[in-house]
């Protein structure tokens, strides 16, 4: 019988002539190191079977620092009215670092196996952006001790924190309802499971407050592309306003862009905010304080939501493998900004 000598960091070293560290950062995925001896590296660790996610203490370490952010290119690059995505990302790799973290952006969607390669050396995964189920499975599957939250993954059975979207919907709602409109409507693209819980909240909160009120949806689909999207937009109003009767007195939207959008097609339509057609978006955006009147919107703080995700994803972290933290639900703020009143003319005016 051959007694094989068991695999480590040092014997690997040895049979590479090359140092320990050297080792220990090809495998951590550390800028110093040249792509061929990361390949040499892995290659030899394939051929010894090292299971270098486990039996390293320093590699198991520098591991947890690295955490892997996943957002789309969609997500990130292409929403240059607001740059949404990019400002979180921001702010999360901020947080990250004071965390003793070292975030690494990838997009699974589109670049999967790339994402793959830069996985092998993270020890745990923020889904920053939307991630099919599909696709998550094949995560899972192939890196089963990565530990994973979702912000606005759109995901379930991992850790989540987010804004409360239903309850942000409910907000909005009891607002109009307090302001005695009884014939609202939403206009919102339903492609996201945050829209969809403000959707869903708006329309439970406002028929419970206001029984024989009306809810309407004017839904519109998203192509991602601005140009295209708000000529779908444009189209989708018009053909709401040019036949719905009666019409509505107020209007909830979703998604903050959308209802700019909407602010500004109101008024090429002659139609004055408040006097007669309040609105209430969900978002806190810059703009709004410039738009004329100032938007009424329900919002999240992107700051504490980055802050609190980085917290949880610690507690993530340090809980039994078998234990799923159960997330935080980040609360809802409300400005008035002037785009509200109580309805001073009869639905369908």
């Amino acid at each position: 019988m051959i007694n094989r000598v068991k695999p480590t960091v040092r014997t690997i070293a040895a049979e590479l002539g090359v140092s320990a560290m050297t080792i220990t950062r090809a495998l951590n995925g550390h800028p110093k190191v040249s792509d061929e001896t990361r390949k040499r590296v892995l290659a030899k660790v394939k051929e010894v079977g090292y299971d270098f996610r486990t039996h390293s203490r320093t590699l198991r370490v520098e591991r947890e620092r690295n955490v892997a952010v996943h957002c789309t290119d969609e997500k990130l690059y292409e929403d240059h009215a607001l740059n949404f995505y990019m400002r979180l990302h921001f702010l999360f790799q901020r947080r990250l670092k004071a965390g003793g973290f070292r975030g690494q952006l990838i997009d699974l969607e589109s670049h999967f196996e790339a994402a793959c390669q830069a996985l092998d050396f993270c020890g745990s995964l923020i889904l920053l952006g939307p991630l099919s189920e599909a696709r998550l499975a094949e995560v899972r599957q192939r890196f089963p001790q990565l530990r994973i939250l979702s912000v606005f993954g759109g995901v379930d059975g991992v850790t989540q924190v987010g804004p409360d979207d239903y309850e942000g919907g409910c907000q909005a709602a009891r607002m109009f309802a307090r302001l005695g409109h009884r014939h609202t409507a939403v206009f919102a693209t339903l492609n996201e499971d945050g829209f969809r819980r403000r959707y869903g909240g708006f329309v439970a909160e406002f028929q419970a407050l206001v029984p024989d009120g009306r809810v309407d949806l004017i839904a519109f689909q998203e192509k991602h592309e601005q140009t295209l999207d708000d000529d779908i937009r444009r189209r989708r109003l018009d053909e709401y306003f040019n036949s719905a009767s009666p019409l509505p007195t107020a209007c909830f939207v979703p998604n903050g862009y959308a209802g700019i959008f909407l602010a500004d097609y109101l008024g090429a339509r002659n139609w004055r905010i408040p006097e007669d057609f309040s609105l209430i978006v969900y978002d806190n955006l810059e703009l709004f304080d410039f738009h004329h009147p100032p938007l009424a919107r329900v919002w999240f703080d992107l700051k504490l939501l980055a802050a609190r995700a980085v917290t949880e994803l610690q507690n993530l972290l340090r809980a039994p493998e078998d234990v799923l933290p159960a997330g935080v639900a980040i609360r809802n703020e409300f400005t008035a900004g002037g785009s509200i009143a109580a309805p001073r003319r009869e639905s369908g005016a």
